[in-house]
């Protein structure tokens, strides 16, 4: 039964929920549905008096006799009939709360799954991702934007419902993680480019113009340019641009040369790039840290059975 504190009734006309023993609706249903004080004791398992009792409430807080007598029947009033239809409405979605959770299937899974991820994340994990929720999951919308600055904000306030992102220093307790792979950094050059065929050293590698990727909004000086800053050496940088794709496409068309995440180590040439030469990988002459590549989500998705279909998917591309 619904628990809740008894109070006096409001002197206003207005009846609020806060204000009502909320075990008075489940009396009031029975009322209507049996139109009879026994039957009604009877659905609820209580006495006889006790659902008296309860009828002598309903008609002090609603100001209105709800069941009269008619010979020996009772007939609802008006307002009673009014009540009847929303009343059995809400208590069969109550009852809904509390029956088990059906077994999650992902054929018939329906609704949109709002996420944010880097371009790499995009290209290293993503891309699959979503190929496989088409095969297993074809009902489901998938809505994915850029991962902005405010992206763990926008995962608190219930706007997103999943991240994948490059893992960073302390998240909020709310939020949970689970590593998708750990990515490493390659050079690549144009396979015809004069170093392809050679040992690509560090002389050689300050020697070249560069190609810089930099996330929108982010630090030019790149994770390279430090760690050669360190060493007290220098790069030529000729370009910058923001997404690792158009690094590419200028490598494939110059004697530039780029260093980004193996997920992009590979490309081929996409649909009207025929004449773009093919691309090689070549390790880089200097330790470059590699990073983690994480899964997030805000702790109330934690049981949920879509959500937690939807990490196992992430977590199995490898």
């Amino acid at each position: 039964m619904i628990m809740s504190h008894s109070r006096a009734k409001p002197a206003s006309s207005e009846l609020r929920l806060e204000q009502m023993n909320l075990n008075l609706l489940l009396a009031l249903h029975w009322l209507l549905v049996e139109r009879s004080v026994t039957r009604a004791a009877v659905r609820l398992g209580v006495t006889q008096s006790a659902m008296s009792r309860s009828l002598a409430q309903l008609r002090e807080w609603f100001d209105d006799p709800l069941l009269v007598p008619a010979g020996r029947k009772l007939l609802l009033t008006t307002r009673a009939t009014g009540l009847r239809e929303p009343l059995t409405t809400s208590l069969d979605g109550l009852r809904g709360l509390l029956r088990p959770p059906q077994a999650f299937d992902p054929t018939t899974a329906t609704g949109t799954v709002r996420m944010a991820a880097t371009e790499h994340a995009l290209g290293a994990v993503v891309h699959e991702f979503v190929g496989r929720l088409m095969r297993r999951a074809p009902l489901l919308e998938v809505q994915i934007e850029p991962a902005g600055r405010d992206v763990f904000l926008q995962l608190a306030a219930g706007r997103l419902d999943l991240l994948v992102v490059p893992k960073v220093g302390r998240l909020p307790e709310e939020l949970r993680t689970a590593e998708l792979l750990h990515e490493r950094f390659h050079s690549i050059v144009r396979k015809d480019h004069p170093v392809a065929q050679r040992k690509l050293t560090l002389r050689r590698f300050c020697a070249l113009q560069h190609v810089v990727v930099y996330p929108l909004g982010g630090d030019a000086d790149s994770l390279v340019s430090r760690i050669l800053t360190q060493r007290g050496l220098e790069r030529s940088v000729a370009v910058r641009v923001p997404y690792f794709e158009s690094a590419l496409k200028i490598v494939a068309e110059t004697d530039y040369i780029t260093t980004i995440p193996a997920a992009f180590g590979n490309p081929t040439p996409g649909a009207g790039s025929r004449r773009r030469p093919a691309l090689v990988r070549l390790e880089p002459p200097l330790a470059i840290p590699g990073f983690v590549l994480q899964a997030v989500w805000h702790r109330r998705h934690d049981d949920d059975p879509l959500q937690r279909w939807l990490r196992d998917q992430l977590e199995s591309i490898r």
